[in-house]
C-alpha cells in the first residue's frame, strides 16, 4: 500500500513533513520525503495512540472476562485510534490476575488492535491510598508471586508494566528483580517519602502513575509523592478527563515536565463508551456513572474516584485545550513516550521504516477518519 502526498507526523523532530508512505506486511517500508509541511492538509498521518493503563470499556471489565469479550472491546478502542493497549488489572486474587493473563494471550492474535502487555496495578498497593481497589485484596509484594507473572507475560513474548507503592516491606528487592527480569516498573498509589522514591528510581522505577491521584499531595513543607513526581526525571501518567485533574493543573504539569515526559493514560473501566448507570470495576461492585464521572459511593456519603469512562482521542483534544500546546506537541503523550516507558519504541510509537504499520489519518479539523493496524484498515 502506497500513500501519496501526505502530511506524515515525524516525533523526532515533532513536525509534519510531507512524503509518499509505503506499507508492506504490516510494516513501515519507506518513507520518501517530498516537502514540509504545514500540519493542515486534508491527509495527515499520525502514529497509532498507545494506552498503557486501561482496566475495560465498552461494557467489559479486563479482569473478569474472557477471550471473546476481549475481541469484541477490542473494537472501541480501534474506533477512537487506540492500536495498543496494556490491559489493566485492579487488585485481585493471584488465580485471578493469572487468569486474565491468559485471556489476554489467546485475544492477542484475533484482537483488532495490539495487546502487547499486562499493566499489572493492584495488588501490591499502599491501603492508605488504595482509591477504588478492593482493601481486602491489597498486598505486599509477592516474589514467588511475581516470578508466576513473569513466566505467563515475559517468557510469552509480552511486556510487563508494574504499579507498585516503593514504601512496602520487600518493594525495593520486588522491583529489583522485576526489573532485571525485563519488566518496566511505575509508582503509584503510594505516599513513599522521597527518600524511598529517590531509592526506587535508583533501581529503575521510571514513572508515576496517574499524577495527583491515590498518591500524597504537595505541601509547601513536604513535596509528597506528587511534588518528587514532578520535579524529577521520570514520566508521570495523566488523567485527561476534566475529572481527575482540573485544567490548571493539567497546564501545571505541562510547565513541570514538558511533553517530553507526559503520558495520557485512559484508566478507563467498563463503562466507557455506554451511558450512564452502575457497573463493576474488577472486584470493586457498585461503580455509578453520572455526567462522565465514574464513582463509589461510601458509606459516610463521601465519593471515590473509580476509573474514567474517557478515552486517549478525547483526552489528546483536551490536553491541547487545557495548556495551549499544538498538535505536534501534544501527539509525544500518547505515542512516543507511552512507547519509551514500557519498552516498546523498538516497533510501535512512531512512524518509521521497519517499524509495525500502526496508523491513523487524520482530517485537517484533528477528527479520525481511518484506523490501520499492522497496516491493515480497521
Amino acid at each position: 500500500m502506497r500513500i501519496k502526498n501526505a502530511e506524515i507526523y515525524n516525533s523526532f523532530r515533532k513536525c509534519f513533513i510531507r512524503a509518499d508512505l509505503e506499507v508492506e506486511n504490516g510494516k513501515f517500508a519507506e518513507i520518501l520525503y517530498t516537502g514540509s509541511g504545514d500540519g493542515k492538509s486534508e491527509t495527515r498521518i499520525v502514529p497509532g495512540f498507545i494506552d498503557i493503563h486501561t482496566h475495560g470499556a465498552a461494557g467489559v471489565d479486563m479482569i473478569s472476562s474472557d477471550c471473546d469479550k476481549l475481541i469484541e472491546m477490542s473494537g472501541y478502542y480501534a474506533k477512537n485510534g487506540v492500536t495498543t493497549v496494556f490491559p489493566s488489572t485492579s487488585s485481585a486474587k493471584h488465580e485471578v490476575i493469572m487468569k486474565m493473563i491468559e485471556q489476554v494471550k489467546k485475544a492477542k492474535n484475533k484482537s483488532k488492535i495490539n495487546f502487547e502487555g499486562i499493566h499489572l496495578e493492584g495488588p501490591y498497593i499502599n491501603k492508605n491510598k488504595a482509591g477504588a481497589h478492593n482493601l481486602k485484596l491489597i498486598k505486599n509484594p509477592d516474589l514467588s508471586e511475581l516470578d508466576d507473572i513473569i513466566s505467563a507475560v515475559i517468557d510469552c513474548g509480552l511486556k510487563l508494566h508494574i504499579t507498585i507503592a516503593p514504601e512496602l516491606d520487600g518493594a525495593y528487592e520486588f522491583i529489583e528483580t522485576a526489573i532485571k527480569k525485563g519488566a518496566t516498573v511505575s509508582m503509584g498509589h503510594t505516599e513513599a517519602s522521597g527518600e524511598v522514591i529517590k531509592k526506587a528510581v535508583e533501581l529503575g522505577a521510571n514513572s508515576f502513575t496517574h499524577l495527583f491521584n491515590a498518591m500524597s499531595p504537595i505541601h509547601h513543607r513536604n513535596a509528597g509523592v506528587a511534588g518528587n513526581a514532578l520535579v524529577g526525571k521520570t514520566y508521570v501518567e495523566v488523567i485527561c478527563d476534566g475529572i481527575h485533574l482540573c485544567p490548571e493543573v493539567v497546564n501545571l504539569v505541562y510547565k513541570a515536565k514538558g511533553c517530553e515526559k507526559i503520558i495520557l493514560v485512559s484508566d478507563s473501566m467498563a463503562a466507557a463508551g455506554l451511558a450512564e448507570g452502575e457497573y463493576n470495576l474488577g472486584a470493586t461492585r457498585g461503580v455509578i456513572v453520572e455526567n462522565g464521572k465514574a464513582y463509589i459511593k461510601n458509606p459516610d456519603g463521601t465519593e471515590t474516584i473509580a476509573g474514567s469512562t474517557t478515552n486517549l482521542y478525547k483526552e489528546l483534544i483536551n490536553f491541547m485545550k487545557f495548556t495551549g500546546k499544538s498538535l505536534k506537541d501534544a501527539l509525544l503523550t500518547i505515542t512516543k513516550n507511552p512507547a519509551e516507558c514500557v519498552g516498546i519504541y523498538n516497533k510501535k510509537g512512531s512512524i518509521e521504516t521497519g517499524k509495525d504499520a500502526d496508523f491513523i489519518v487524520l482530517d485537517k479539523n484533528n477528527a479520525i477518519k481511518e484506523v490501520y493496524v499492522n497496516g491493515e484498515k480497521i
